[in-house]
């Protein structure tokens, strides 16, 4: 394993194994430089579904990177004795249990706050710690669904049938996990008390649409999903298919940018686009599917470049790891044949990196123990 580098470089934290937000949000801390201990049960977690074919079982695996698994039996008095051991030196604990997990195992957050007064006891789940839902199953959609943020997803009023877990267990659960961890060892550095950190995905996916909320309030986001200038309402915000089936997304918001956009597409001349009038919206609408449609994506992505007329090809996750300019970035690295999102965000000073790769990072290593002063041989 690679020396650990990054601003948290000297943050110790232990991880409970499990799936979605957590190993997310351990991996961000990770790649950032913290110490990360992965504790996962004799045998190993629950396997991902077994029909899902994956090329490659590391691929699936990138959430665990950067940080080592030791597998710990805390059913026994000498797991425990291991996990308080590890506790005592840790600033932070993250896992993404049903409420009272923990605490049936004897490590939940009196017992550890005991053996750690200062710890940042981070859990990370859907419906929150408290209230009728709270021990009850559930999955991203279910939490995003409750708290208003998935009805924003629509078209023409109409809530959309799924969309990719990021709104949910991405953003609301395990940003806001790093978000809370974060400042609760900060609270902890200055005032030496530890406390629980309640990060779940329906409190934290009702925060991010908060300029939503502000800009109904101002009228400006008051019509049905899909109506708005925000969500597609608009003909200078939204996608357009272009000749090969591929799209474009044109964000042409502020008039000074929709000038640039309407001058590369012969449009300045058009009235009903200089005014534009909402009542004139699905002339215009119609006008750039027509133009768009008529040549390919890559056509326009030339014809925009380097330009302020807000127009950029929609891409795959596979286009956009080929794609020139995020290559030239090098937003994504190849670590054991897999490719996958380099380390967020950048830091000029302390640069974060991948220290352990995926596939080493999923085979448990007690020696990694070793770190914390801590034998293997206990286990």
């Amino acid at each position: 394993m690679a020396e650990r580098q990054g601003p948290l470089s000297g943050m110790r934290i232990v991880e409970m194994t499990g799936i979605g937000p957590v190993p997310y949000a351990a991996m961000v801390l990770a790649d950032m430089g913290a110490d990360i201990i992965r504790i996962d049960r004799p045998g190993g977690y629950p396997a991902i579904d077994p029909t899902l074919d994956f090329a490659s079982m590391d691929a699936a695996s990138v959430f665990y990177r950067s940080r080592p698994l030791v597998e710990l039996n805390l059913k026994s008095a000498a797991g425990r004795e291991v996990m308080f051991d590890l506790i005592g030196q840790a600033d932070a604990l993250i896992e993404g249990y049903r409420p009272g997990a923990m605490e049936a195992l004897g490590v939940g957050p009196e017992d550890c706050l005991e053996h750690r007064p200062s710890l940042a006891y981070v859990r990370v789940t859907g419906w929150g710690q408290e209230g009728e839902m709270a021990r009850q199953a559930g999955h991203d959609l279910n939490y995003i669904a409750l708290s208003g943020a998935l009805s924003l997803f629509g078209r023409d009023g109409v809530p959309p049938v799924a969309i990719p877990p990021l709104v949910g267990d991405m953003a609301s659960g395990a940003l806001f996990g790093v978000i809370g961890m974060l400042s609760a060892v900060l609270h902890a550095r200055t005032t030496g008390q530890g406390q629980v950190v309640d990060a779940n995905i329906v409190d934290g996916s009702a925060s991010l649409y908060t300029l939503l909320t502000a800009l109904a309030a101002m009228g400006a986001h008051s019509a049905p999903a899909g109506q708005n200038v925000l969500d597609g309402g608009r003909h200078y915000y939204r996608t357009y298919v272009c000749a090969d089936g591929a799209y474009v997304a044109v964000g042409a918001i502020e008039p000074a940018f929709r000038r640039v956009l309407l001058e590369k597409l012969g449009l300045l001349e058009d009235a009903r686009f200089i005014k534009s009038d909402i009542a004139d919206d699905p002339y215009c609408t119609a006008t750039l599917g027509g133009i768009f449609a008529a040549e390919t994506r890559q056509h326009w992505a030339a014809l925009f470049a380097q330009s302020d007329g807000c127009v950029t090809p929609v891409l795959s996750p596979q286009e956009a790891q080929a794609d020139p300019v995020n290559q030239a970035r090098g937003l994504f690295q190849t670590v054991d044949g897999v490719v996958q999102a380099a380390p967020a965000p950048r830091f000029s000073q302390t640069p974060s990196a991948i220290s352990l790769s995926a596939r080493c990072a999923s085979k448990s290593n007690p020696d990694a123990l070793r770190r914390w002063g801590i034998a293997p041989e206990r286990i």
